[in-house]
């Protein structure tokens, strides 16, 4: 969508891009990418990788190769420290951590019950550790802090970790991991306490596309980055997005978009160079406007951070 508009929009513009799919989140196969992309000669940005480990992997590598690497939704604060030339267009986990702990402090009265579930592996230990830091210095009570494994299959260990949240007596729920694991507890967790109040983190986003039913959402809120609902433009920016594709746009897809126009603005700016966009990103809200994408106004911090925070999103009550 973004390079068709840019096309339409700025015919006089010349620019090559190259899209490559990967389902896959190892390391080895995002470094083969970035490899691949890097032999490409000409090569001043890259959107990606999407997730924290796979930017991470070739974070050294686009640095290494003056490359500006922009990440739509890697939110390790591991990648802050990555270079000069990485950049993110979501806030680190750090500061999601602390928005997750002031929500809960807003919502929920001092000595309240705190249940925490965290996906076992990078983005789930570090966001779990942060997290706990700004926990254990409020007036909030952890029962309960324990791992889950991604694509958890086996009933017994589904039925376990259901039995130890609703043995805990939680107030509420903070689920860090994605919203396909959040699904497979989900309907073990409504049937003992329909209820219980559950805050996700920013991996619960894509709710909307897993299989599981609208009802057993009920009571469930989540950090995301974008309200696609806030502005007329995310509004636009939505309708015309499932007509594209069928699905409901989310955060990520929004983020996407605007990383890439970002980095063709900078190319119809004149950024011939890797240098030269990184200069055209670190300029912005300062010797220029800030960029005015569809996910608003956008400027980074000297770190490559973007300068603004998360939002709260609460599943509406099926119809």
């Amino acid at each position: 969508m973004a390079i068709a508009d840019v096309r339409r929009e700025q015919p006089d513009v010349r620019f090559d891009t190259v899209l490559v799919e990967s389902n896959s989140n190892a390391a080895t196969d995002a470094v083969a990418i970035a490899t691949g992309f890097l032999a490409r000669r000409g090569l001043v940005g890259v959107v990606g990788h999407v997730t924290s480990s796979a930017s991470l992997a070739t974070s050294q590598l686009y640095n290494e190769a003056r490359v500006v690497q922009l990440s739509p939704t890697a939110t390790s604060v591991l990648y802050t420290q990555a270079g000069t030339y990485s950049y993110r267009m979501v806030p680190p986990d750090d500061q999601q951590a602390h928005f997750l702990c002031e929500v809960l402090c807003q919502r929920f009265e001092p000595g309240s019950r705190v249940a925490v579930l965290y996906v076992n592996d990078d983005y789930g230990r570090g966001l779990r550790t942060l997290l706990r830091a700004s926990l254990d210095s409020s007036p909030l009570d952890v029962v309960l802090d324990v791992p889950h494994a991604e694509d958890e299959k086996r009933p017994e260990a589904i039925a376990d970790l259901v039995r130890a949240v609703v043995d805990a007596r939680p107030d509420v729920l903070v689920f860090l991991g994605s919203s396909p694991s959040l699904a497979t507890y989900l309907p073990g967790l409504r049937a003992a306490r329909p209820t219980l109040p559950i805050i996700g983190s920013d991996a619960v986003s894509s709710w909307e596309r897993t299989t599981a039913p609208r009802a057993v959402w009920q009571f469930v809120s989540y950090v995301d980055f974008v309200d696609m609902a806030a502005t007329p433009a995310l509004q636009a920016f939505s309708q015309r997005f499932q007509e594209r594709t069928g699905r409901v746009a989310t955060g990520p897809d929004v983020l996407t978009y605007d990383a890439t126009r970002l980095l063709l603005q900078a190319v119809a700016e004149g950024a011939a160079t890797g240098e030269a966009v990184r200069a055209f990103l670190a300029s912005l809200g300062r010797e220029r406007d800030a960029y005015a994408a569809v996910s608003g106004p956008l400027r980074f911090s000297p770190e490559g951070n973007p300068e603004r925070t998360f939002v709260l999103r609460t599943v509406e009550a099926a119809r």
